[in-house]
């Protein structure tokens, strides 16, 4: 039978049953699935303003970390100089820096060496020189360094341009009025210096011998009439409270761990380092305010809703109810890595309120620093250390050890090592001391330990990273791409899929069930109008008969 549309079912049921089919077929396609359309439309609405919360508290996370970041950059320690004409000092890493107070003297300040080259006038930047392979070193290079001159660059410009391509050595080329003039320098320090068979090498290059008098012009012995000239260089020369120390370089930062100095002028200078308790405080209290606004947001962001009040956008979010977990247990959070007992949060007067905020108690916060300065490390500064002064400990870039305290046992003659048992891999530094690294998979792996001496040795060594650093990494884990975050909102995408494509068939049972009604209404319709139509045939006849 063909379709019958809604208009026709219209007339037929004027002159049928007379029903509103059309308000009929709706109703009882409305009841068949209106349940689970406004199940589905809930569920679709519901999980928009999840994805919409889950997206806002992402960004929170963001802020987080960040703050973190710059709590851990911060730098709450003074480093001070009395005369800063001859001697200036700053903080370049908090977590080695340590408080101290000494006197220096500078007695003479590093310099470079300078080797100069004076040309007769005839001689200009296009004069070619000596063709060949030009090598240079020095003590403080591992290796050797050349350059080739040839057709295509022996000339003074050529040379200055290979010359400046090499690293520690810079040169330059300019016209004195008088004739050309090179100037070659090396950096600051004795062992940066040019070797006596490098300046010959160059010497030999401007087509000098070994027989060439300066400044005298001899087609034999010096065609291009060079004056030659050295300036030695030196190291600086200072005192540190009465004991000599020699450094190659002006700036050096391995005299006072995480400090770095900067020699200026010859003189005396007293210099100091101390971590002041207000600036220590202000990064405490910046902290736990940090702390407390994603606490804050979190608790509003999934309260249940309980007493009248409005659920909150994430309530019952497992994602998000494991992050407020995790921040809410920082407080009872044990700190290793930083001496023999963890160290927490209380120990420096930071306590949980009724409401869950973190406040900071001032006198229990002075009275510990006065006890340890050092406290606060636990909570800022990542550090290697140990109980033995004199190793130098670093980690492996791309390698992070888990937080803790190792036990280290060297043997020199059998030349083994083991750290928490586990074997180190034995070599050697630039300076030929002792170094062990930790290559094994596990708690200490990429751990570097330099010793000062090839001697038998057990201590311990720690690796404590700041609760400010562990809430970083904790935030940049939720956000990366395989992050608990990442995984929710994944989650919820696919969820919210699901039911929109479920409001689809609900769409395409609605049509179907609307086009069957149609056609039984339909088929009924004309039935009725049919016997209607025979039963008023079959008055008029009655009628008829009876006017008979």
């Amino acid at each position: 039978m063909d379709e019958i549309r809604p208009d026709v079912l219209s007339t037929l049921s004027r002159g049928g049953s007379g029903l509103q089919l059309r308000s009929l077929t709706s109703s009882l396609v409305a009841a068949e699935t209106s349940g689970e359309r406004s199940l589905n439309e809930r569920n679709v609405s519901n999980i928009n303003t999840t994805i919409s919360a889950m997206g806002q508290l992402s960004g929170k996370i963001g802020e987080f970390g960040e703050a973190m970041a710059s709590v851990v950059d911060t730098i709450s320690r003074t480093a001070s100089s009395s005369i800063t004409d001859a001697i200036s000092i700053e903080v370049t890493d908090g977590s080695l820096a340590a408080n101290f107070s000494s006197r220096m003297e500078v007695r003479s300040l590093a310099s470079e060496q300078v080797l100069s080259f004076l040309f007769d006038s005839t001689v200009t930047t296009s004069t070619t020189l000596n063709q060949g392979t030009v090598s240079l070193n020095t003590p403080a290079w591992n290796n050797t360094q050349s350059f080739k001159l040839d057709d295509s660059n022996n000339t003074l410009i050529g040379m200055v341009e290979a010359l400046n391509s090499l690293g520690g050595v810079t040169a330059s080329l300019f016209d004195t009025g008088t004739g050309y003039a090179l100037i070659i320098k090396s950096e600051d320090g004795l062992d940066n210096a040019l070797d006596s068979d490098s300046i010959d090498a160059i010497k030999s290059a401007l087509s000098m011998t070994s027989s060439a008098i300066d400044d005298e012009t001899d087609s034999t012995h010096n065609p291009l009439g060079v004056s030659s000239s050295v300036t030695a260089a030196q190291n600086a020369d200072i005192l540190v409270d009465g004991v000599s120390v020699v450094r190659s370089s002006n700036e050096f930062e391995d005299l006072f761990l995480g400090h770095k100095i900067t020699l200026n002028a010859v003189g005396t200078s007293m210099l100091s380092s101390s971590e002041t308790n207000d600036s220590a405080q202000n990064r405490v209290i910046d902290f736990i305010s940090v702390i407390n606004d994603l606490k804050s947001y979190l608790n509003e962001a999934t309260q249940r809703g309980i007493n009248g009040a409005d659920p909150g956008p994430l309530a019952g979010d497992s994602a998000a109810q494991s992050v407020l977990a995790h921040i809410r247990n920082i407080a009872t959070r044990p700190i290793v890595g930083f001496g023999e007992d963890p160290v927490y949060l209380a120990e420096i007067g930071v306590r949980t309120e009724r409401d869950g905020t973190l406040i900071l108690d001032e006198n229990v916060f002075e009275r510990a620093l006065e006890e340890n300065s050092a406290i606060v490390d636990a909570f800022f500064s990542t550090q290697f250390s140990s109980d033995n002064a004199n190793l130098k400990i670093t980690g492996l870039s791309f390698a992070q050890p888990t937080a803790g305290s190792y036990v280290l046992i060297y043997n020199a003659s059998a030349e083994t090592a083991t750290l928490d048992g586990e074997p180190l891999t034995i070599g050697s530094d630039s300076n030929g001391n002792v170094l062990l690294t930790s290559t094994t998979v596990g708690n200490t792996y990429g751990i570097q330990i330099t010793l000062d001496a090839d001697e038998n040795l057990t201590t311990t060594v720690r690796y404590g990273q700041s609760l400010a650093a562990h809430l970083q990494d904790y935030s940049d884990s939720l956000l990366g791409r395989d992050g608990m975050l990442a995984r929710r909102e994944t989650n919820l995408g696919n969820q919210l899929l699901d039911f929109e494509t479920r409001l689809e068939d609900v769409d395409a049972k609605a049509a179907a069930l609307t086009e069957r009604y149609n056609i039984q209404f339909g088929r009924m319709e004309a039935v009725i109008a049919s016997l209607n139509q025979t039963g008023e045939y079959m008055q008029s006849l009655m009628d008829a008969w009876n006017a008979d």
